[in-house]
């Protein structure tokens, strides 16, 4: 038997675990990620915070120093910080990644988690967003001038989306970029060379103040020339410029909170070897629609409506008619403005909501195929046929190709 416990160890408190938070706090997303850290403090969990803002004040030093006042993880975000995150690499402490590589980290391997802001559903629910507008030409993606991975990855997801439905998307992207530098000229012509009206993209809502001020000296209207949404929705900048910015939010309140009881788990487990790092994507909260995007027909709320129901409950196994019960109106005009504005059916859209929920947890759980299909409404075999025609791999293969 083991050794019994006296009255005064049964009744102490636990000790608070001493985390390390490394955030990036000059914009929205590393603010509402920290609030998302502090909701799951507020169910209950006793931490203490040592909170570090820069990359210029979280250093390997830093690091070491943490590890000597007895640091039990760290939550870190702030890009740049290679060397800090190196020094974590050497020891064994838990640590969880907002949005930011590490190759020691991963190599090392054991207790370690990544929780990254899903940048293909940025791209197809933008790519959603403007084609239910219904009055573009074509469209366009400007990505950011480091060509970074998120960057490269909306955009993707945004050109796919929309050549599936039907149209072309004209990238300005890496090849356009020199040095990391920009150049006004090279993007003014780019701008000019698109038919009009043109529903553009921009990676981030910093980009899209780029294409704003640039448009304004060239003479192009927007958004009567151009519909523009950036990413991020910062209110501090999309509010107070002209015209206010139309922007997608990413949940990065989720991400922290997300970010925190991944944490807590890893602090909790003995485990601390082997295990590569999970990958852990959070999607789309909200598009925010402001000066910069054209006011939404009746058709245009109907489908933006139809596209919610269905993001909403697309794995619990509705049909068309169900989309229908809930849009109010005729079977045969939901099938017509659906058709109009989305390029694809009712059931088409139905059945991509479905398989982009399978792809989603094939990438960030464990649980299994089966499992994930019936989940989504389908039987292993069905999902299995139906996703290698979309995806051009077998659930499996895209399983192994995953960040682990």
């Amino acid at each position: 038997m083991g050794r019994k416990r006296t009255f005064d160890e049964v009744s102490r408190p636990t000790p608070a675990r001493r985390v390390v938070v490394a955030l990036r706090m000059a914009g929205i997303a590393g603010q509402d990620k920290l609030n998302g850290i502090f909701s799951y403090l507020n169910e209950g969990h006793r931490w203490s915070l040592a909170i570090y803002r820069t990359q210029h004040e979280f250093t390997p030093e830093t690091v070491r120093t943490e590890m000597a006042r007895g640091a039990n993880g760290f939550l870190v975000g702030i890009p740049g910080a290679d060397a800090a995150l190196a020094e974590i690499a050497k020891t064994d402490a838990p640590v969880v990644l907002l949005n930011i590589p590490s190759e020691p980290l991963m190599k090392r391997g054991g207790r370690v988690a990544i929780v990254k802001s899903d940048a293909g559903a940025v791209g197809r629910m933008a790519a959603d967003a403007l084609l239910s507008q219904g009055a573009y030409r074509c469209y366009g993606y400007v990505g950011h001038g480091t060509d970074s991975d998120w960057s490269r990855e909306r955009g993707i997801a945004f050109r796919d989306a929309l050549t599936a439905a039907g149209f072309v998307t004209r990238m300005y992207d890496l090849d356009h970029f020199r040095d990391d530098i920009e150049s006004r000229e090279r993007l003014a012509k780019w701008l000019m060379s698109l038919p009009k009206p043109c529903g553009i993209l921009a990676a981030c809502d910093d980009r899209a103040y780029d294409i704003i001020d640039l448009c304004e000296e060239i003479g192009i209207k927007i958004p009567a020339d151009i519909g523009l949404l950036g990413v991020n929705n910062d209110p501090l900048l999309c509010e107070n410029i002209t015209p206010s910015l139309s922007s997608v939010q990413p949940d990065f309140k989720e991400e922290g909170r997300l970010a925190a009881e991944i944490l807590e788990r890893l602090m909790a487990s003995r485990r601390s070897g082997g295990d590569g790092a999970r990958l852990h994507l959070v999607g789309v909260k909200a598009i925010v629609h402001r000066e910069t995007t054209l006011p939404l027909s009746n058709a245009g709320k109907l489908v933006q409506k139809a596209m919610a129901f269905i993001a909403k409950n697309a794995a619990r196994k509705i049909d068309v008619q169900d989309v229908v019960r809930h849009l109010k109106v005729s079977r045969s005009l939901a099938t017509l403005r659906f058709r109009e504005l989305q390029r694809q059916s009712i059931h088409d859209a139905i059945v991509t909501a479905r398989l982009e929920e399978v792809r989603r947890r094939l990438a960030s759980t464990r649980d299994t195929i089966e499992r994930i299909s019936a989940d989504c409404g389908w039987q292993a075999s069905n999902v299995k046929h139906l996703f290698k025609r979309r995806f051009g791999i077998t659930m499996r293969e895209y399983r192994t190709r995953q960040p682990r």
